[in-house]
C-alpha cells in the first residue's frame, strides 16, 4: 500500500476517535466566586478548572472548596 494511502486512511478514521462534544454545563463563568456560593462538589471543581478561580484551593492541594469535596483541609475563604 504506498504510502499517501494509508494516509488518507488515517486522516478519514480520524472523526472516529475524536471525542464526543460534551454535554453543556448547567454552571457559567464569573456567576460565584467563593466556596460559600457553590452547592456541590462539581460545581466547585467546574469554576476551578474551567473558569480558572485558583481562589477555590486555599491551601493549593488541587482540591477547590474542601468542606465540598470532602478532603477536610484549610476552610479559608479568599
Amino acid at each position: 500500500m504506498p504510502r499517501w494511502s494509508l494516509a488518507l486512511l488515517l486522516l478519514a478514521a480520524a472523526p472516529a476517535f475524536a471525542q464526543a462534544p460534551r454535554a453543556p454545563s448547567p454552571w457559567r463563568c464569573g456567576e460565584k466566586r467563593y466556596c460559600t456560593e457553590m452547592t456541590s462538589c462539581a460545581e466547585a471543581r467546574f469554576h476551578y478548572e474551567t473558569c480558572g478561580l485558583r481562589r477555590l484551593d486555599g491551601d493549593r492541594d488541587g482540591v477547590p472548596c474542601e468542606r465540598l469535596c470532602g478532603q477536610g483541609g484549610s476552610t479559608r475563604r479568599r
